[in-house]
Parts: C-alpha cells; sequence; structure tokens
C-alpha cells in the first residue's frame, strides 16, 4: 500500500527526479535459497535489470553486498528476515543498514544519519514498533519514517498510521511504488537536524582577503578554549585525568576549513594523516572513537582537521552533515574559513554557526572587501546579529579607528587585537603558540577575553570558566565597549 496522501510524491516518477538506475550502480543478484515456507510468503516479484544497482557512494567489503543509506529496523523471525529479502529484491540486490536490536536504533541514526528509517510492523512486534517511531520522531524528526508490513493485517496498518509515519510500503504489493518512494529518498541529501539542543556551539573565522592573521588568530583561540574546556585545567578539578582518559577527551575541535588549508596545523606543529577530506569519505565509520584516535592532537588535548590542499571539493550536504556529526562528539567547534574557502562549503556551514567573527585589518581596502563578503554572508542566510567585526593587528596610532571601521560596516565590534607580528612569527618560528610561553603578552590577553566570553556565553558551568563577578564584569565591558 502507499498512500499519496502521506507521502509528499506523486502517483507516478517525478520528471527531474533520478530513477533508481540513475543512484545505483551495476551489481548482479546473487542467487537465494527458496523459503522453507514459501506458502506463507508473499511473491516477490523479479526487479527489472535497470534497477540492480547500488549507490556509487556506498561502503563495500569482499564478502558482502554493498549497502545503501537506509536502516532497516526488522520484526522478529520469520518476518523479520521477509522484510530483509524484500528490500534486498527491491534495491537490486544491494542491502540497507540492519539495527541488530531495538535498543541500538538511535544510536545507529546518529552515527549513520541515513537518509530514511525503515520500520517493520508486524502482529509480534507493533507495540515496540509504535514506540520506536515515536522516539525517532522526536529525537530525530529531521530524518523520514517509513514503515514497512503488510497492509492487509489492518491494526498493523492504523498503528504505523497513527505512530507518524511518512508513508506504508506493502510487502504484498507492487515494488514500482516502493521503487520510487526509495529513489526520492536516495535522490536528495540526508536531512540534517539545525535543532539538536546537545550539539556543540561553532564560532567561525573568517576574512575577506588573504593574509590578516585569521589561522593564527584561530588557532590561539582554540587552544585557549581547550584549556579552558579542559577538567584538568579548571580550578575545581580534584585530580589530573589519567593519560589513557585525557588522550580519549574531546573538548575542542579546529577544522581548517580553507582550500588552502595547512596554516593552522602549521601554527600548531600538529601533523596529521587523518585530513579533513578522509573524514568526509568516512563519515559514516566516524564515530566518536574514532575521532579521538585518527584526529590529530595538540599536546593541549586540541584537536585538528585540516582540507589538503587542492582537495576535491566535497558534495553538497556532506560538509554540513560532518559538521553536525562532529558537533555531538565535541563541546566546541572552531572553524577556520580564511579568505579562500569555496562560497558552497560557506553556505552550508555558516548559517548554523553560532557566531561568525570577521576578521579585519586598519586598511580602506580591507573594510571595502569586507563590506562585499558581507553582503554575501546575508545572500547565504547567515542571521546578521551573529555577525560581529573583529579588528586584527590593531594599532591606535593610526587614523582609521575600529569604531569608525564598524560603523561603515554596521556591525558590532567585538574587539581589538593589538599589531604583534614580530613576536608572534618568533614563536611561530619555533613551533609553538605565543600564549604558551607568554601569558603576559598584549596579544594573548585579547585572545583570552575572545574566550572567557565564548565560554561564559556558551559553557557557564565549566569548572576552568572564571565566574566571578569581576571575570562577568569584564565580560559585559567588553561587549559595551565594542558597541
Amino acid at each position: 500500500m502507499n498512500k499519496d496522501s502521506l507521502a509528499p510524491h506523486s502517483a507516478g516518477p517525478a520528471p527531474e527526479s533520478p530513477s533508481l538506475a540513475d543512484l545505483l550502480t551495476p551489481r548482479p543478484v546473487q542467487a537465494r535459497p527458496a523459503p522453507a515456507d514459501a506458502s506463507e510468503r508473499p511473491a516477490l516479484r523479479a526487479v527489472p535489470p535497470s534497477l540492480t544497482q547500488v549507490p556509487a557512494h556506498a561502503d563495500h567489503s569482499a564478502d558482502s553486498a554493498a549497502t545503501v543509506p537506509l536502516l532497516l529496523v526488522q520484526a522478529p523471525a520469520p518476518q523479520g528476515a521477509l522484510a530483509l529479502v524484500w528490500m534486498q529484491r527491491l534495491l537490486g540486490g544491494a542491502q540497507p543498514h540492519v539495527a541488530p536490536s531495538l535498543y541500538t536504533v538511535a544510536e545507529q541514526v546518529q552515527q549513520l544519519q541515513p537518509h530514511a528509517v525503515l520500520v517493520q510492523f508486524d502482529g509480534a512486534n507493533v507495540d515496540a514498533a509504535t514506540a520506536l517511531v515515536a522516539q525517532l520522531q522526536q529525537a530525530f524528526p529531521h530524518i523520514p519514517r517509513l514503515a514497512i508490513g503488510h497492509a492487509q493485517e489492518a491494526p498493523c496498518l492504523l498503528a504505523a498510521l497513527r505512530a507518524g509515519v511518512q508513508d506504508f510500503l506493502d510487502l504484498d504489493a507492487p515494488l514500482e511504488p516502493a521503487q520510487r518512494v526509495v529513489s526520492q529518498l536516495l535522490a536528495r541529501p540526508a536531512a540534517v537536524d539545525h535543532r539538536r539542543a546537545d550539539s556543540a556551539p561553532i564560532t567561525a573565522l573568517l576574512s575577506a582577503r588573504a593574509g590578516l592573521g585569521c589561522s593564527l588568530l584561530a588557532s590561539h583561540l582554540a587552544w585557549q578554549l581547550q584549556e579552558g574546556l579542559s577538567p584538568a585545567h579548571g580550578a575545581k578539578a580534584t585530580a589530573p585525568a589519567s593519560h589513557a582518559a585525557d588522550a580519549q577527551s574531546l573538548h575542542t575541535l579546529l577544522l581548517d576549513m580553507g582550500s588552502s588549508g595547512g596554516d593552522c596545523a602549521i601554527y600548531l606543529n600538529t601533523p596529521g594523516e587523518f585530513s579533513l577530506a578522509d573524514a568526509l569519505s568516512q563519515q559514516r565509520r566516524l564515530d566518536k572513537r574514532m575521532a579521538a584516535s585518527a584526529l590529530a592532537r595538540h599536546p593541549s588535548g586540541l584537536r585538528l582537521l585540516t582540507m589538503p590542499r587542492h582537495a576535491t571539493p566535497p558534495v553538497a550536504g556532506e560538509i554540513d552533515a560532518l559538521v553536525q556529526r562532529l558537533g555531538q562528539y565535541f563541546e566546541h567547534l572552531v572553524l577556520d574559513l580564511g579568505a579562500d574557502t569555496p562560497v558552497p562549503v560557506m553556505a552550508e556551514v555558516l548559517p548554523q554557526a553560532s557566531e561568525v567573527w570577521l576578521v579585519c585589518d586598519q586598511s580602506v581596502a580591507s573594510v571595502v572587501w569586507t563590506a562585499e563578503l558581507l553582503q554575501q554572508l546575508q545572500a547565504m542566510g547567515v542571521a546578521a546579529d551573529r555577525i560581529e567585526l573583529l579588528v586584527n593587528r590593531h594599532d591606535s596610532r593610526l587614523e582609521l579607528a575600529a569604531t569608525h571601521m564598524a560603523a561603515q560596516l554596521q556591525l558590532p565590534l567585538l574587539g581589538r587585537i593589538p599589531e604583534r607580528r614580530r613576536p608572534l612569527m618568533q614563536e611561530v618560528n619555533r613551533g609553538q603558540l605565543l600564549q604558551a610561553q607568554r601569558r603576559s603578552e598584549p596579544y594573548v590577553k585579547a585572545v583570552a577575553q575572545l574566550a572567557d566570553q565564548l565560554l561564559a556565553e556558551h559553557h557557564p558551568q565549566r569548572p576552568g570558566h572564571r565566574s566571578s563577578a569581576a571575570g562577568t564584569l569584564q565580560t559585559l565591558l567588553q561587549r559595551l565597549r565594542g558597541h
């Protein structure tokens, strides 16, 4: 059964929607033994040769068929085995991801980010299936939920519809209607939930011109946030964490997303073999344990992901999905977009950023280019109230005041980072950050104020956060001066 009133598809395939043949690559269907009691099973129609294909982006292994980004939750045997065989026929020999139990469904949905979850409704599991659909609707409202079963079993059909599934795929019906539904699900990028309350805040730094010190500033800021979020550095920490536990802890992640990336890894003296491109290609396997072990790790515990030079532009939706996934593992994400990040990448990640800081120096040319960048951000849908101006390499002796620059750009002035290129380069050339050596440096103090502001706003309960009245007043005064 296929309810047109419950799903946003037409009676026939949409003219512009790719068919299953467009979404899958040829793979022969392996012969399967006939069921022990064929009379109890509905006849499954043969799949046309044009549909015996699997997705080009599916994971491959030598001893198993390729998989598609769908998660199947089966009923108990023998009906559960029937549903899997039906799905493999539907997908032309490919197979969906299969949830081993009801207790692991939520974890698999979070890790796999499937295009849809298909829950089998059967007399043996109708109550459990109904409860699962309700849980998925609450926890992952952005991921479609479909039911599969026998439409002739009225209690199961009604339970599925009342639970809030988007469609009901009838195991006894011809395959074509179900194939149209699957084609449309696989044709669009996996949905991403922007409303997850437990996702880490994202601080994005970018500049309109290269050479303004954006990457160096992002590296120092990420280091400061790691120091503030690490329990070992908190004022209330009672004992140092073990080396093994510290190696597995995930607090701050710095993503160098520029097309000519690598500067942050140089500044932090933290090369890594696992790049941002690797994370994109393996993000369906990228769980929290893999993030802790594969990502480059600075001695402070800060993790780093860098886009390799001349990397192939990511497919639409991949960067957004990866950032959302990493946001579930870390406490804070710092994005270094620099001045050469591709516009499609910025358009994906910036709308979900908690704050966007435009790095600018005291020059007319920089102000003009920043004004143009600001127009691009507004066209991307970045909320204006999350964009702030950060004047780097500030010199009070110059006539172009930071407040005048902010007024010209109609942006709130977040802060001024003093001109300290000489001491910065001295430490960077030694393979270390400035703040690790000179905490009384003006540059270090300015970055520390930015980090304290982020800690106060997003992590007020952290032990390392200075929550005294003096610290709160200092943050408030800093914001008032910026405006």
